[in-house]
């Protein structure tokens, strides 16, 4: 199942530990990353882009979900980070067509306070177990979600609200 996978990290080094875990469990055939970034939540409140990998853009969302999720978190100024980043002018617009929710948009930023390290990443995995038991060893948060495009279902789902 395609999602997207947020891991906090109390520091920077930690975050490119999880980076590279990641990495591994790709290797060994547990996940597929097919979009990765590694950002900082600053003492203002901006998120910045401390590393972005486009690792394989044959996904069925093509990583668009990574820079909208960064520019929402962002505010304006993590749209422009998003944008001259390389994550496409588009991105935003498309991550529209990606359901992930309003819910975990506002868990992903409660829990990236100032000070705090994310990787944020698009990846396929069939069980839970590997990215969970490695995140946690290296203390990190994990927060993830199901992506789907949306249709109809969705549309009602967010004019309901």
């Amino acid at each position: 199942m395609e999602r997207m996978l947020v891991v906090v990290f109390d520091d920077e080094s930690k975050a490119c530990d999880g980076k590279s875990a990641l990495r591994q469990l790709e290797i060994e055939g547990s996940i597929t990353i097919y979009r990765a970034a590694v950002i900082a939540k600053n003492a203002d409140g901006t998120t910045g882009v401390k590393q972005y990998d486009d690792v394989n853009p044959s996904g069925t969302l093509v990583g668009t979900s990574v820079g909208g999720l960064i520019g929402l978190l962002g505010g304006p100024v993590g749209m422009a980070v998003g944008a001259v980043s390389g994550l496409a002018l588009g991105t935003l617009s498309d991550f529209g067509n990606v359901c992930i929710g309003e819910d975990y948009v506002e868990e992903v930023s409660t829990s990236l306070t100032p000070g705090k390290v994310a990787v944020v990443a698009e990846i396929e995995e069939g069980w839970t177990t590997p990215v969970d038991t490695r995140m946690e060893a290296l203390g990190g948060t994990v927060i993830r979600r199901a992506l789907w495009r949306c249709g109809t279902s969705c549309a009602r789902m967010r004019s309901s609200r």
